[in-house]
């Protein structure tokens, strides 16, 4: 999604969320049956007043009730979307006539944007869409507390679906709540990442009803202890990183030797937590992301009509990039190897190139994504594109 609204999080993201509730999602993926999908196109968020749009890109937008189309237009250039992007607002600008004669607007208060994606064929993302099109997320709001966000605010007289309906009435295909039915997948996908976690949760003592917090409030907690720190510092410090409390880390430091400070540092100070946290979280997104990218092989967008030609795009995608990075690889050694580590990320997950972004698990109290190979394909097909300034040519075939 991106732009104002910033990204979906993944479970292993959520902090909060409980090991019960972290199968439960899992368990009803791999059930199988009807989903929300997740695009991958630009986010447009938007109101309109009657008479003009006002348009929010960043969390300054919103604050100061957006910017006109063509401030945004301006906004915009050398953006790499900036086709995309020109397009979609002209296509907004049709919508014009139609959203006077709804009067949507009237029915809500300035603070209220529409959040949309953008899908354009001519320029795609990865995933190469059949139509050009718009599809509503949702109605949301800016606030400022407990810290800058957006939230969901609830249609009040006609359903997304139905202003999405009306909407095409200009010429201009618009969209909502696009969903894709899969059937059942093999037990054993589930079990399988079910018993290594469950193993590990064993191992830390604890339950069902902990927490991703609490995995790694008791990770770092024995990480400390093995360098000689006093279980009850090492209780105080992990909450520094769980972010469960907040101690004075030089207080606690102080009374320990150099070589124990120093691995101290390396775990708590606070430039460090977010790696530190990342680090104990490790075993839940890799099995997490194996488990979605098992889910979603062979799944095929609503948006794509022939599933093998979009297969062999990808396919031909990864080797156009292959071929860009070995050939620049003594222009920026990191890159070259930035890449492979990716490529080898996907190579490991043993499933052909998927179709379709992602899905999506909503309930009332979080909003998580399933996204399996795409963030590794995703960065392997925009190497090229985005580090190199090389558009993948649709006609390519591998020599």
């Amino acid at each position: 999604m991106g732009g104002a609204q910033k990204s979906m999080l993944h479970p292993y993201e959520d902090l909060d969320l409980s090991f019960r509730e972290l199968f439960a999602i899992t368990k009803s993926f791999a059930k199988g049956g009807t989903f929300q999908e997740k695009v991958d196109g630009c986010n447009l968020t938007w109101r309109f007043d009657g008479d003009k749009f006002f348009l929010a890109r960043n969390y300054a937008h919103f604050r100061s009730g957006g910017i006109t189309i063509d401030e945004y237009r301006e906004y915009l250039v050398g953006h790499p979307a900036e086709g995309q992007f020109t397009r979609a607002l002209d296509r907004l600008e049709k919508l014009r006539n139609v959203l006077k004669v709804t009067e949507f607007h009237k029915d809500y208060d300035d603070g209220v944007w529409i959040n949309m994606e953008v899908i354009d064929k001519l320029e795609p993302q990865m995933l190469r869409y059949d139509v050009d099109c718009f599809v509503i997320h949702n109605l949301c709001r800016f606030v400022e507390e407990p810290k800058p966000h957006t939230e969901i605010v609830q249609p009040k007289v006609i359903s997304l679906n139905r202003f999405a309906n009306i909407l095409c009435l200009s010429g201009i295909r618009v969209m909502h709540g696009l969903t894709v039915t899969v059937p059942p997948m093999c037990s054993t996908v589930y079990r399988a990442f079910q018993a290594g976690i469950m193993d590990s949760i064993n191992q830390l003592s604890l339950g069902l009803d902990n927490t991703l917090r609490d995995w790694i409030q008791k990770s770092t907690e024995e990480s400390l202890v093995m360098y000689n720190v006093s279980y009850e510092d090492a209780v105080l410090l992990a909450e520094n990183v769980s972010g469960k409390g907040k101690h004075a880390l030089k207080t606690i430091r102080a009374k320990y030797d150099e070589n124990t400070q120093e691995d101290i540092n390396n775990l708590c100070l606070s430039a460090n937590r977010v790696k530190s946290r990342n680090r104990c979280l490790e075993q839940i997104r890799q099995s997490w992301l194996h488990f979605g990218a098992l889910r979603l092989e062979g799944v095929k967008s609503a948006l794509i009509d022939d599933k093998e030609r979009a297969i062999t795009r990808i396919d031909d995608m990864i080797d156009f990039n292959i071929d860009v990075v070995n050939e620049k690889r003594e222009e920026n050694e990191s890159i070259y190897h930035g890449f492979h580590a990716q490529l080898e990320t996907f190579v490991n997950f043993d499933t052909e190139p998927q179709i379709i972004e992602g899905f999506v698990f909503e309930t009332d109290r979080f909003v998580v994504k399933l996204t399996g190979a795409f963030q590794s394909l995703n960065r392997i097909c925009g190497t090229a594109r985005y580090q190199f300034g090389q558009e993948f040519p649709e006609t390519f075939k591998e020599e």
